[in-house]
């Protein structure tokens, strides 16, 4: 299971709202800003790069692709791994892509959904309920075992994939953060 938060977004202080929708008409503040979609563009290479496998080992491509139900609030989530869905869709004639649940109680079902499954998933959703929202909620089902190592809230960047490997067993899952070093402004590791 690999998560990431949505791309960048307005500031919260800004006169006017900056961001852009996906047909490129200006946004109502609830869509990406220009880098953001620079970066929602780059997630292709990162997780699917053309004819080849992930550069980095902690990164797979995914099967199966969340995101928070697109809504008057926010779109961002969707926006965010819409570009990816579309290469996979072009390039493997996959993935299942799933915007069916809500942000800020949606988690416990997400969760459900998502460990039903078997394969690679990639969640994208708002930063305030991924700690611990769906960690918490992936811990009572399966734990985590550095759980207590995961910051909380998660922290308030954009480059960032939470990556949660499961052991051979079945029992228990390894956290990882890696970094995406993908638009300018990322920390790079």
């Amino acid at each position: 299971i690999m998560i990431i938060r949505h791309a960048e977004k307005p500031p919260k202080h800004g006169k006017e709202p900056l961001d852009v929708q996906e047909d490129g008409e200006p946004g109502n503040g609830n869509s990406l800003i220009v880098p953001g979609w620079q970066r929602a563009g780059a997630l292709n290479a990162f997780f699917a790069p053309y004819q080849s496998t992930p550069s980095n080992a902690e990164i797979a491509t995914p099967n199966y692709i969340y995101a928070a139900s697109p809504t008057s609030e926010s779109q961002r989530p969707w926006e965010t791994v819409i570009p990816l869905v579309a290469w996979l869709n072009y390039a493997q004639g996959s993935p299942q892509f799933n915007v069916s649940f809500t942000i800020g109680g949606g988690e416990p079902e997400l969760v459900a959904s998502v460990l039903a499954l078997s394969g690679v998933v990639l969640i994208c959703w708002e930063h305030d309920n991924i700690m611990p929202n769906i960690m918490g909620a992936i811990d009572k089902q399966i734990p985590i075992a550095n759980y207590s190592s995961i910051p909380n809230p998660f922290p308030g960047v954009f480059y960032l994939v939470w990556v949660l490997d499961l052991n051979q067993e079945g029992t228990s899952y390894t956290w990882t953060s890696v970094n995406q070093n993908l638009i300018a402004g990322d920390v790079q590791s």
